[in-house]
């Protein structure tokens, strides 16, 4: 088992995997990231997802573009974190609450809509896919290794890759990035400064809805040309784990992204091996067992600053 995973590292197949896997967490917690930073924390990413997948793929296949699908998939995610910021800032409902309340929501109105409007329960596969196309970059493509190394990828894969840079820059070179940031951290002050703090949370679950949207629009569009119910599969909880283990901050979220991302890459490599002996159950908990070992290191490190914190005042 060993030799075969070594051998889909060294031809690059293995790295072509994680790179496909990447974009839905990273998207993920990049939305979980800017509502975060706005004192709001977002539970419903896993259901946002669902809706704009199941949404991306329905718009797709009738209009015969990826791009509307994409677009339309967005749309459905920013209007239900809407439903959701209403709910929380202006009724006042936990956000806790409203999170699940969202993930029960997805589940539940994306297998309603494909019972009625595809007849299926399970799944829905149509007739005529489209799909987000890969980026092929002339002259890259045929050097041997470089060429799999950076050709040949899907464009939510670069995109997600802009989507950090961009997330960086919003957050520490524009004046939103440092309102967004102001009000995360101490509301009555920055309310005290004039700043709009029930705007800019509004702003801040729209942002989740739009970074949760392109994650789901990719997971349909993107990885499978189908929408499967629950084919979220934790993604959503995934994302919010790495927001923590990235330090609330996009380059530590990259990373944290790609460690996940490896877990999966993992599971899917050891599941197709011929000669895998490991147990079926035992391979598909590997990216919880990361995810508890994340946090609990996370959680180890913060109790140490504490302390130092502690005994230098």
């Amino acid at each position: 088992m060993l030799h075969s995973i070594w051998e889909q590292i060294v031809n690059l197949s293995f790295f072509a995997v994680l790179l496909r896997l990447l974009p839905p967490i990273l998207l993920g917690a990049l939305g979980g990231l800017l509502t975060d930073r706005g004192g709001v924390i977002n539970i419903g990413i896993e259901g946002l997802m669902l809706v704009s997948a199941f949404t991306s793929i329905s718009v797709g296949s009738a209009s015969g573009s990826w791009v509307a699908g994409v677009l339309a998939g967005m749309l459905a995610s920013v209007l239900v974190s809407l439903l959701m910021a209403f709910f929380t800032l202006q009724m006042k409902v936990d956000v806790i609450v409203a999170g699940f309340a969202v993930n029960i929501f997805g589940g539940a109105a994306t297998v309603l809509l494909m019972s009625i409007l595809y007849h299926s329960h399970g799944q829905y596969m149509p007739a005529d896919p489209v799909r987000i196309p890969n980026v092929v970059i002339p002259f890259i493509e045929d050097i041997p290794v470089l060429g799999q190394l950076l050709s040949g990828h899907n464009v939510m894969v670069w995109l997600s890759f802009l989507a950090v840079l961009f997330c960086y820059v919003l957050l520490n070179h524009t004046p939103y990035g440092f309102h967004l940031r102001a009000v995360g951290e101490e509301p009555s002050a920055a309310r005290s400064l004039g700043i709009d703090v029930q705007r800019i949370q509004y702003s801040a679950l729209i942002w989740g809805g739009v970074f949760s949207g392109l994650a789901g629009a990719y997971l349909s569009t993107g990885m499978t040309s189908m929408f499967v119910r629950e084919m979220t599969a934790g993604t959503g909880f995934l994302a919010l784990a790495v927001v923590i283990f990235g330090n609330k901050n996009p380059v530590g979220i990259l990373f944290g992204s790609l460690l996940f991302a490896l877990a999966q890459t993992l599971v899917n490599t050891v599941e197709t091996t011929p000669d895998n002996k490991v147990p079926s159950q035992l391979i598909a908990m590997i990216p919880y067992i990361v995810t508890v070992a994340v946090l609990s290191v996370y959680a180890v490190r913060k109790a140490s600053t504490r302390r130092r914190k502690a005994a230098a005042v």
